[in-house]
């Protein structure tokens, strides 16, 4: 009888993407089944499409877009300081999960970013951070909505366990996504925003095969 401890087979790149898609999913499904039974529902934050009302849904997609430079750039900046826990993140290319990511076709990293935008920023922050923050029929206060973004932001980074420096970012991350969203009154900002983040990160880290990659993504 062998010794030998036989490991976990790792997933394929189609694994991971199915897997990817279907979890990112699933929890946008939670969060309009929260808002359903609890309140409050996370779609009131969503502008409806119609042939006279357009232009929210369209400039809240576009302003999402242009609103992952600034935290596009803040990423690049943070992975450029001499800390050991950047040089963490660098090698987080290696775990066999996040390589096989890396091997997906551009089309497959775009469409698990735009569930993960759509998924999490509707539990996060079109969810959790309105149902903290608790306003009653008048609404929430501002130190209501303050408190409930900072602590909705923490929990969003709790759920990214991968490093501690990963963990503050994704926090840093979820406090800004929300901003977006209590400013604009639009969850298509952040969800845009966050998708785009993370098919940028996705897409430039597959390409130039780079060993760091900074994705909020569970």
């Amino acid at each position: 009888m062998s010794d030998q401890i036989d490991e976990p087979p790792q997933q394929t790149p189609d694994e991971i993407f199915t897997t990817a898609v279907v979890f990112e999913l699933a929890l946008g499904a939670l969060a309009l089944i929260l808002g359903w039974i609890l309140g409050p529902d996370a779609r009131a934050m969503i502008p409806e499409l119609t042939l006279e009302n357009w232009w929210p849904v369209v400039s809240g997609i576009l302003y999402g877009c242009l609103a992952a430079i600034p935290i596009l750039i803040f990423i690049d900046l943070v992975r450029r300081l001499p800390l050991e826990s950047v040089r963490q993140l660098d090698r987080l290319g290696d775990d066999g999960i996040f390589k096989a990511l890396l091997e997906l076709r551009g089309i497959e990293l775009v469409l698990i970013s735009i569930c993960a935008g759509v998924g999490e920023e509707l539990l996060f922050r079109g969810w959790l951070m309105y149902f903290m923050a608790s306003g009653g029929e008048g609404g929430p206060t501002t130190f209501q909505l303050g408190a409930a973004l900072v602590a909705s932001s923490i929990a969003f980074g709790m759920v990214h366990p991968i490093t501690k420096l990963y963990v503050l970012l994704a926090a840093i991350m979820g406090l800004y996504f929300g901003a977006l969203l209590i400013w604009t009154e639009n969850l298509l900002v952040p969800i845009a925003a966050h998708a785009a983040y993370d098919a940028v990160q996705l897409i430039i880290s597959g390409r130039r095969g780079d060993d760091s990659i900074v994705v909020v993504e569970n």
